[in-house]
């Protein structure tokens, strides 16, 4: 499966801040600043103070995604920016406003994995690892 340019960036620079602890902000969690900072082009969104990625085209997630289903209905996006300047929790830089946004669940647990829905397609958004 091919693998886009920016996702293939994104997935780089998330190994290189599990590789690398030093230099990420706030305690060890990565930032929307720091992704930014990475990847212009990043497609992440900010809920309760962690980042999460889309995920859904990187090749090593398709059959685990086969798995997931919804869970619980988190929220909705509340701003769309790629600004790291005022990037807050309900913030993305894709996603449009209003966007709702579940958890997903595989074996009935809940993962750190999100699922999103726009215009009939399904996304997954997977949380930043600490750094």
């Amino acid at each position: 499966m091919f693998i886009s340019k920016s996702n293939l960036l994104l997935l780089c620079s998330l190994l290189l801040f599990i590789l690398s602890s030093c230099g990420v902000a706030d305690d060890g969690i990565i930032t929307a600043k720091d992704v930014i900072k990475q990847d212009s082009e990043a497609d992440i969104i900010q809920i309760n103070g962690f980042i999460y990625s889309n995920m859904t085209e990187l090749e090593w997630f398709q059959e685990r995604k086969e798995k997931l289903i919804k869970h619980t209905l988190l929220g909705e996006t509340q701003k769309q920016s790629t600004s790291s300047f005022g990037f807050k929790d309900w913030t993305a830089t894709k996603l449009p406003v209003g966007t709702k946004i579940y958890s997903a669940s595989e074996n009935g647990l809940e993962l750190d994995i999100l699922i999103v829905e726009v215009d009939d397609k399904v996304f997954y958004y997977m949380k930043f690892l600490e750094g």
